[in-house]
């Protein structure tokens, strides 16, 4: 599951997420990439790195760490302790799919341009749902494997 997840959140950083078209002269295209690339260099550097951070960066160290948690033994205090905070920052992984709503919700009323959520967020999207899944499914595992309740 965690590798389907890895795999699905390589696709959805990579794959075009928005599109936005005003009338007929006009169209861009945006990934996740590109999104925190444009935000960077319209001197929009607090919002890159928080898109960068919990986009990018977070699911990607997630989904290694639970590799290394499945694989790797740890002592169950620092494994139970990483498996908590994963679950518990895993969620604001899902910043860009809701920023990507807002957006698409947001330009659509004001009638200033047209705006498509595309195929990389909906594989984005199930990548984290995927790793919280995978985080979960984990933890209660671990906690049996180590005979402690919760």
């Amino acid at each position: 599951m965690v590798v389907v997840a890895l795999g699905l959140l390589i696709a959805g950083l990579n794959l075009p997420t928005l599109k936005l078209a005003k009338v007929i002269f006009f169209t861009n295209t945006y990934s996740i990439w590109d999104g925190v690339w444009e935000l960077w260099k319209s001197n929009h550097i607090g919002l890159a790195v928080i898109i960068f951070f919990f986009s990018i960066v977070f699911p990607c160290v997630k989904l290694i760490g639970l590799l290394f948690v499945w694989f790797v033994p740890l002592e169950p205090e620092g494994r139970k302790r990483f498996l908590y905070w994963s679950g518990i920052l895993g969620k604001w992984s899902m910043l860009d799919v809701f920023i990507v709503a807002i957006l698409v919700i947001l330009i659509k009323t004001r009638d200033i341009a047209d705006a498509n959520a595309q195929i990389g967020i909906y594989f984005f999207a199930c990548a984290i749902m995927l790793s919280i899944a995978a985080t979960m499914m984990i933890e209660k595992m671990v906690t049996l494997k180590d005979g402690t309740t919760e």
